[in-house]
């Protein structure tokens, strides 16, 4: 539909207004006289009544004069142009000035029924007699305990319609004169009151295109030049704020383009919103991309464009290292959010070359070392047990070798972890996976340390589990490494009599195992460090018990490797809770 101007709608108005007005003058005028002429035809019947109702007597009464008064009453009837007609109390016409007796009987007569009850009656329609709409009065005539019979006079409406006729087109005549002389009059009105919409109208119509120094200068009624004056201030706050916001995106900007890592921001349908100067040099682009393109057809970068996409459907923060696009050798590590609003994501590109180096270092130098210390440890274990044979007193030599025992066991066991934590980090993410069972993973590990718990008169618990639900991609060997750690740790820091329960929740994407005891629980300052190789929360503690310091490291990267989290609540003396939560696919 075609929007209406302002000016069109206030000439539709006013001649809706107008014709309404006209029309319904029209109407009450036409009312007006015809009720007016009614009133004046029933004071005609009033009067005629009123003279012929004892007329009407005699004639009901009889006699010798009976003749004269119906000549009478059909004298004054038709001076007025009325009827006449003379009713028994029994209904039967006993005079009709207009129709040849007999005639049908007028008792059941609207009129007459009426006049018999109140003394006068009225009623108006069409004559049987004349077949003309026509008004009937009717008066009783004798006492209203016995009447002797009924007056009634007639005026057909005729003139009263043909009068009425003739107003009405008088009427459409005048009105039709009145409409023309208005709508002139409108129109002027109309065009008075647009002209100063119409042009602040243009005036908002350029500051919306950008012209926000314009000023609108606008002529006509206090109100307009109040909206005029608001579009000015409104004007000067827009321009204000439009500046405010153009400096603190170019703050923004500066700052991205100082920042070493590179910032990609994709809106919802997966739009470039932005890209700074250090992404576009780490996916080797000459310059950064401009908004509005698509990132998948400049770039080819699969880790990063599966991450933006799977976080824009709703999944949770993406985090990985990649080869970088470039084809430099530099390792990027991407990092995907979602963000609320016109922004669907974010991307952050690290280039973590070096650090993974260092890590890789790292590794590498703890794997050496352990392998080199492993077979001199070993030697000294067989030397140990050479010395056994001197001649040496029996309970001394018995202590010593004792010692050297226990202590080289020891090593072999740090070297041991060492290798499987080295092993571990080494295989990362392209360790061999299959579908596990969590559920046959803590039952398996709980029934090899059910003896370690009888011992010590502890209740261990496992609830159950539905294996199915419980089933994660991974390896079984590291899983039960992990599971073996925990419950192991768990059954050794718990007194005697104590309690160690493993819980299972699932949920849409993940599974977790919460491996709870009522042990001596861990001081809140040390539970950052707890994961941490060689860290021990009592030292001389964890030796005696035969500890390396090394399993939570292992618990730790095992199912980091597995893509999941450990996470630890303790409470010292009152227990400790380790949970392991690992993506079921």
């Amino acid at each position: 539909m075609q929007p209406q101007r302002f000016f069109s709608r206030i000439l539709l108005a006013f001649t809706l207004l107008l014709a309404a007005v006209v029309v319904g003058v029209d109407w009450i005028g036409e009312r007006r006289i015809e009720a007016f002429h009614r009133e004046e035809v029933l004071r005609r019947l009033d009067t005629a009544s009123e003279l012929l109702i004892d007329h009407a007597t005699a004639l009901l009464r009889g006699g010798t004069e009976a003749a004269n008064d119906g000549a009478r009453i059909i004298e004054h009837v038709h001076k007025s142009g009325l009827r006449a007609t003379v009713v028994d109390a029994a209904g039967e016409v006993r005079f009709e000035s207009d129709a040849v007796l007999p005639v049908q009987n007028h008792g059941g007569r609207p009129e007459i029924l009426a006049a018999a009850k109140d003394g006068r009656g009225m009623h108006e329609r069409t004559s049987a007699t004349t077949g003309v709409p026509t008004l009937y009065l009717a008066r009783r005539v004798g006492d209203a305990a016995a009447p002797i019979g009924f007056v009634r006079v007639a005026a057909d409406l005729l003139d009263l319609e043909d009068e009425v006729t003739g107003m009405r087109k008088t009427s459409v005549v005048v009105g039709f004169g009145v409409m023309l002389l208005a709508l002139g009059v409108t129109m002027l009105l109309s065009r008075w009151f647009a002209r100063p919409v119409e042009a602040l109208a243009v005036s908002a119509t350029r500051l919306a295109d950008g012209a926000l120094d314009e000023r609108v200068h606008v002529e006509g009624p206090v109100e307009v030049g109040r909206l005029a004056v608001a579009m000015n201030r409104m004007a000067d706050e827009l321009r204000g704020r439009i500046r405010t916001l153009q400096t603190a995106r170019g703050e923004v900007e500066a700052i991205l383009r100082a920042l070493t890592e590179g910032v990609i921001a994709v809106a919802p349908d997966e739009t470039l919103l932005h890209m700074n100067d250090a992404a576009a040099r780490m996916l080797g682009l000459a310059k950064p991309l401009g908004a509005g393109s698509t990132l998948w057809r400049a770039v080819r970068f699969p880790q990063l464009e599966n991450a933006l996409r799977a976080v824009l459907r709703g999944a949770p923060k993406q985090a990985a290292d990649a080869d970088s696009p470039a084809d430099d050798g530099r390792t990027l590590h991407v990092s995907v959010a979602r963000v609320s609003g016109e922004i669907g994501a974010v991307a952050v590109l690290a280039d973590v070359t070096d650090v993974r180096r260092l890590e890789q270092m790292r590794i590498d130098f703890v794997a050496n070392v352990s392998h080199e210390i492993r077979t001199p440890l070993a030697s000294i274990l067989g030397s140990i047990e050479t010395l056994a044979d001197h001649d040496l007193d029996e309970a001394t030599r018995a202590k010593f070798v004792a010692v050297a025992q226990r202590n080289s066991e020891r090593l072999m066991a740090i070297v041991a972890d060492l290798l499987e934590l080295s092993r571990i980090e080494t295989e990362g993410d392209r360790m061999q996976t299959a579908p596990v069972s969590l559920v046959g993973v803590v039952r398996s590990v709980a029934s090899a340390l059910g003896s370690a718990a009888e011992r010590k008169r502890l209740k261990l618990d496992v609830a159950a589990a539905d294996p199915e639900r419980c089933t994660v991609p991974g390896n079984r060997q590291r899983l039960e490494q992990v599971f073996t750690n925990l419950i192991e740790n768990a059954v050794k820091y718990t007194p005697d009599g104590g309690e160690v329960r493993i819980r299972f929740a699932v949920d849409a994407d993940t599974v977790s195992v919460a491996v709870e005891d009522t042990g001596v629980g861990i001081p809140q300052e040390a539970l950052p460090r707890v994961f941490e190789r060689f860290y021990r929360v009592d030292p001389s503690r964890s030796r005696d018990m035969g500890g390396t310091g090394l399993g939570l490291a292992i618990v730790k990267h095992a199912v980091r490797a597995h893509g999941g989290t450990v996470s630890v609540k303790s409470e010292e003396g009152v227990g400790s809770v380790f949970t392991v939560t690992l993506p079921r696919g």
